[in-house]
């Protein structure tokens, strides 16, 4: 998700058509190796090729540039199609993109969600095409389901660059570029913060997206190499698959409600999705069970949260990673540079770094008044999220 599926900045900017290494310089102290065809990733924090970004960097612009020389000048459409769509997390991805996309008078914009869907998501990519679309930006959250139909778009002249969910395939061939973090990596991070926090000992659960999706199937493995190395960490959940939430706080909230009555002992959570995570809280609260501590992708009510228990709460502790939603932005200008025929060397991969961290720092950061499914690290306000966040 997605949230799929959760981010990146400088003092400086990034221009379209800029060297890598000077990509690089602008997003943060990162390497200039290419990343895997197949964003693959080894697993462990720091060993990919992808860029590493700094807490700092990251935090300074969530992949903003100043200019939009990336636009060109031909008269072109864009397509713009997110797998699910239906969530907060999607609702920022969207703005991301179309916000990005709205720099450019020149770029029509149509835009579909599937709804959790494979087939519609299937059917909706292919009438774009149909209707001749010249970029495609999407996130396929069915992996290597919808592969078939990226690559046939791309062999029709269409531009595509698929983020947030990996579909396979390789960059240049399937399609332009695939845009994301390094999901693997988070996982590691999550699971090395959580084993530190708990001091080695402790029985903790993983929640996560749709049943086979490749965000959560890519961290949970990275989490089981962590735990198998840590035997004094109990992996309640098992080591092949995830209670499935659906990225849904209704259903994140019954399932974590369902962990425990199962497990009189729960010493930590990991959950791909911040606002999931939230709503494992409310599920610990109302069995009035204590607060532990938390590995997952930042959300604003979660941090508020933390703000209010962690005077009554010692043993909630949280870290976070950002929800990457502003990933988008890079998304949309990789594809419509490429339908310009001009050059866009950002670098496509990231490993992002945990931007919030109670046991150390940047501490949890609250904004009152705003959603608790609000995720402060993408830096697109309500107004924003209002205007471009539905299609």
């Amino acid at each position: 998700m997605h949230p799929r599926v959760h981010r990146f900045r400088p003092g400086s900017t990034w221009r379209a058509g800029a060297a890598l290494a000077a990509g690089c310089l602008a997003l943060a102290g990162c390497t200039t190796d290419s990343a895997s065809p197949t964003g693959a990733s080894t697993g462990t924090a720091g060993a990919s090729n992808a860029p590493q970004i700094s807490v700092e960097q990251e935090l300074a612009n969530a992949g903003k540039v100043t200019g939009a020389d990336f636009c060109g000048s031909k008269q072109i459409t864009l397509g713009i199609h997110d797998g699910f769509g239906i969530n907060a997390w999607s609702q920022e991805s969207l703005a991301a993109v179309r916000s990005e996309a709205a720099k450019c008078p020149n770029v029509k914009q149509v835009v579909a969600i599937g709804e959790g869907d494979l087939q519609k998501s299937i059917s909706q990519v292919n009438s774009m095409v149909a209707q001749g679309v010249n970029a495609l930006v999407l996130i396929p959250d069915f992996g290597q389901a919808q592969l078939a139909s990226i690559r046939a778009a791309t062999n029709a002249g269409v531009k595509v660059v698929p983020w947030g969910a990996d579909p396979g395939g390789a960059d240049g061939t399937d399609y332009v570029s695939y845009v994301d973090w390094e999901s693997s990596d988070a996982g590691t991070r999550w699971a090395e913060w959580m084993v530190k926090t708990l001091g080695g000992k402790g029985n903790v659960v993983m929640i996560g997206g749709p049943a086979g999706n490749p965000v959560t199937a890519g961290q949970l493995k990275s989490v089981v190499q962590v735990m198998q190395a840590n035997p004094g960490i109990k992996l309640l959940t098992g080591d092949k698959d995830w209670p499935v939430t659906n990225w849904d706080p209704a259903t994140a909230q019954k399932v974590m409600s369902s962990l425990l009555a199962k497990y009189p002992k729960i010493d930590g959570i990991i959950s791909d999705y911040g606002t999931d995570a939230l709503a494992a809280t409310r599920a610990l609260q109302a069995a009035n069970r204590p607060l532990v501590p938390i590995a997952t992708l930042d959300a604003n009510g979660l941090s508020c949260l933390y703000d209010k228990e962690k005077a009554s709460s010692p043993n909630f502790q949280l870290a976070t990673i950002s929800s990457r939603n502003w990933l988008g932005r890079i998304a949309a200008r990789k594809a419509i540079a490429a339908a310009q025929g001009l050059a866009n060397n950002e670098p496509s991969r990231f490993q992002l770094p945990i931007i919030e961290d109670s046991t150390g720092s940047p501490k949890p950061v609250c904004r009152q008044g705003l959603a608790d499914d609000f995720y402060n690290s993408n830096q697109i306000e309500p107004a924003d999220i209002a205007q471009y966040g539905k299609p």
